[in-house]
């Protein structure tokens, strides 16, 4: 009977060993194409998500990149000395903001 809890005890062991080692992923070396564009030629849905930043400087150099799920632009904006990225997908839905403080450069 002992044996038989010693056996046990190891498949399980090992079982939650082998099932964190498939949780983990491993990182996907996908390239994505960045394409330069200006604030004025961007959909109206996105220029209407950036009136909510009116009391920001947004510069008019913008990017984007393709993804399956659409196209998502990235916006430099200002306010006095602290600046970030807002990304913001073709619906005019804000993804996010880069910060660039997990960068890494």
């Amino acid at each position: 009977m002992k044996k038989l809890y010693i056996i046990i005890a190891i498949f399980g062991f090992t079982f939650f060993s082998i099932q964190s080692t498939y949780a983990q992923s491993k990182s996907k070396n996908v390239k994505e194409n960045v394409y330069k564009i200006s604030k004025t030629k961007t959909p109206q849905k996105v220029k209407e998500a950036l009136k909510d930043y009116s009391g920001y400087k947004i510069y008019e150099k913008a990017t984007y990149t393709k993804n399956s799920k659409g196209n998502v632009y990235r916006f430099k904006v200002q306010k006095g000395n602290w600046s970030h990225y807002l990304l913001i997908h073709e619906n005019g839905k804000i993804i996010g903001i880069e910060t660039g403080e997990h960068s890494s450069s």
